[in-house]
């Protein structure tokens, strides 16, 4: 099989995209009745369309500014990107959980100083270890800054499935740490050019967050209902939701399993028995969106004279519309990142068949125009007058 490395996306594959025939799942583009991979989009490339590289997300323009710090944090594509850009998303990720730390008093659980350090210092060290020239200290120390980096890894997985069962305020941005820990530890594993141990890394710790991911979304989308109340129109839609359902079946898939996708007409048969439910109540819905799509955990009660009636549901419901769409984009991202690390897996999966290592393809990336926007595995998808080499 012959690799094509591309600088735009070729007009084929998007052409593909948009009829059907073809279909993106994270970094990858295939057939969609085959399921054959014809391209790897690498992320970054200049020559790849918003069209090709953004989920379906909630409440319009400002919308991607809630998403972005989960889709970098996994933003690796088939190349070696180094690991400048991991801690820089380390860094966004925990500065987002102080926020909602610094927001609400009551979360139960406090963003562990000692564990993040550690994962920061297990990641430079890493980062130390592979830029030795001898190739047996290099070895030698990476092995040793991969046992400080693994620990961490498992420290964020063991908060992601505590706080995932309660859907937690801060749970998406433990996975999102989570999904940095474990991108970190792959991007060793590339940069000492080992892409079979690094798919191996990959799958295990997506197999280890499965649990947890699997509590998230059930909480998130048991509330699917909610989200579709006349009250969201213009913010969120059926297709944004049934984007989340089958993306939430691509989770519990392991990478190259087949997923059979619900259709529109499906996931309203699944909604059917709720909606009269939750449409018909006026003033407690509300209460029943999780945390980690809009806290209310800090809404004042209401007080008559002396007498507390509880949670002020007004204000809590101006806070539930103010805010669901940007909750929602934060779970769009997390789904997106966690396709975005499946498709890392059948890439190396494939670079392994094709005896191709990462330090070889991170050398046939750098195109004289510039970042390289894919890889095309099928020459017969690119255009005449595309570029490729």
């Amino acid at each position: 099989m012959n690799l094509n490395v591309v600088f735009d996306v070729p007009a084929l594959v998007a052409q593909g995209l948009m009829n059907g025939s073809l279909e993106r799942v994270g970094g990858v583009v295939r057939d969609a009745s085959s399921k054959q991979v014809v391209m790897w989009l690498q992320e970054g490339g200049s020559g790849v369309s918003k069209a090709l590289t953004n989920p379906p997300l909630a409440g319009g323009a400002n919308a991607l500014a809630a998403a972005n710090p989960y889709l970098a944090a996994v933003d690796i594509g088939v190349s070696v990107a180094g690991f400048a850009m991991v801690l820089q998303q380390l860094n966004r990720i925990s500065d987002q959980i102080r926020a909602v730390e610094a927001k609400v008093d009551r979360i139960s659980h406090k963003l562990d100083d000692q564990a993040l350090a550690q994962l920061k210092a297990g990641i430079n060290a890493c980062q130390n270890a592979v830029e030795l020239q001898d190739p047996n200290l290099r070895i030698q120390m990476a092995g040793q800054a991969l046992t400080t980096l693994h620990a961490a890894r498992q420290y964020f997985n063991q908060q992601v499935i505590r706080s995932a069962g309660k859907a937690e305020a801060t749970s998406a941005e433990y996975v999102g740490l989570a999904f940095v820990a474990l991108a970190a530890e792959v991007q060793t594993y590339l940069q000492l050019d080992e892409g079979a141990k690094a798919a191996r890394i990959l799958t295990q710790g997506l197999e280890e967050l499965r649990p947890g991911l699997t509590q998230l979304m059930n909480a998130v989308l048991d509330c699917t209902c909610h989200y579709l109340k006349p009250e969201f129109a213009g913010q969120v839609d059926l297709d944004l939701i049934l984007w989340l359902h089958n993306g939430f079946r691509r989770m519990k898939c392991k990478p190259g399993e087949s997923v059979e996708q619900l259709s529109a007409s499906e996931l309203f048969e699944i909604m059917r028995p709720h909606i009269t439910k939750v449409f018909k109540s006026h003033e407690d819905w509300h209460g029943e969106i999780p945390q980690v799509i809009v806290d209310t955990s800090d809404v004042p009660d209401w007080w008559i004279g002396p007498l507390n009636q509880g949670t002020d549901k007004a204000a809590r419901f101006r806070q539930v519309k103010e805010e669901l769409a940007e909750g929602l984009n934060k779970i769009v991202a997390l789904v997106e990142a966690h396709d975005r690390l499946i498709a890392q897996v059948l890439q190396l999966e494939e670079m392994e068949r094709l005896g191709l290592k990462p330090m070889d393809l991170k050398q046939q990336l750098l195109l004289p125009e510039g970042p390289a926007s894919a890889v095309v595995l099928d020459a017969r998808w690119i255009a005449q007058e595309a570029w490729s080499r």
